[in-house]
């Protein structure tokens, strides 16, 4: 009987210790009537600063389509062709530890429909190939060894949420959504008064204000327009690389080619949960393009020469 209450204090000691290991992964790692070895105070789940968890219990499901075409490498050409639909949603930090509904919506990293396409073609002229096989050294320098590279991929745009101008009279939470209203909202990128835009913003909704097919909520509710439910502008990229292969001696080699990033200088519009101001009804900068989408660029040239032996 004497040993039992030191068994007790051991193994709750080595739970206690267990515990504070796994503290940094999760920040707060808890359970109901954990005692904090750093502070000595008690620590509850799910309170409203998110300061403590349970654990990662937030999920996501990803479901896709996916179709692809191929051409092995024959007579100097080759090419993949995949087209993906993609269906991704999960749960933003936002609100989650309250209603993990109000949360939950399309991934906003996620496009859902990508198309890609890879193509690589030997020129058939020079020495070995179709063409002009028997064209002298000096010819051959010219005509061959020559190959084409491209990578050409379009896909849709990615998510945005809309918000309203007056949501902090309305609600102190950080949900800043509009209800769902009667009318129509377009979106699309057009030219307004000299500036690309990617929606023309309605009039400013007052109390019990609506229009464009939104309207504002009451004070102390939430709207209901899903998390991530509107879609920026697709993305279209194509990169293409020239290059051609010089044989010196048996033994040496030398290889120059040109790559050209985005070479039809396609620019990738900006417009998604991170860049734009995505409120419906606000002045200023509301609804327009600024930038091209972040980690993209316009056309971009580079040449290089490489010798081997």
């Amino acid at each position: 009987m004497s040993g039992a209450p030191a068994a007790a204090g051991s193994a709750s000691s080595r739970l206690l210790s267990l515990a504070a290991r796994f503290r940094p992964f999760f920040n707060r790692y808890t359970y109901p009537g954990f005692i904090d070895p750093n502070t000595g105070t008690t620590l509850t789940c799910c309170s409203s600063d998110m300061n403590n968890y349970f654990g990662m219990d937030a999920s996501s499901n990803y479901n896709a389509l996916q179709l692809k075409v191929e051409k092995r490498f024959s007579q100097g050409l080759q090419f993949v062709s995949h087209y993906t639909w993609s269906r991704a949603r999960f749960y933003d930090s936002n609100y989650y530890a309250i209603d993990p509904n109000i949360a939950y919506g399309p991934m906003n990293v996620n496009r859902n429909h990508v198309w890609v396409s890879n193509i690589i073609y030997e020129l058939p002229f020079g020495k070995g190939k179709k063409y002009m096989s028997g064209a002298n050294t000096l010819t051959d320098y010219v005509i061959g060894g020559w190959r084409l590279t491209s990578i050409t991929n379009w896909s849709g745009g990615l998510p945005w949420t809309p918000s309203y101008n007056h949501c902090d009279q309305d609600e102190d939470v950080g949900v800043c959504r509009p209800n769902q209203g009667s009318g129509s909202f377009s979106t699309g990128v057009k030219r307004v008064n000299g500036f690309l835009t990617y929606f023309t913003p309605i009039p400013t909704m007052g109390v019990g204000g609506s229009g464009g097919g939104f309207s504002r909520p009451a004070a102390g509710t939430l709207g209901n327009i899903g998390y991530d439910s509107f879609r920026g502008p697709h993305l279209f990229t194509s990169n293409f690389s020239l290059a051609k292969n010089f044989r010196i001696t048996e033994r040496y080699k030398a290889e120059f080619r040109m790559d050209a990033n985005n070479i039809f200088n396609h620019p990738v519009l900006g417009f998604n949960y991170t860049q734009g101001n995505t409120c419906i009804d606000c002045g200023g900068d509301a609804g327009r393009i600024t930038d091209i989408e972040n980690n993209t660029s316009m056309r971009l040239l580079t040449f290089g020469l490489r010798f081997s032996f």
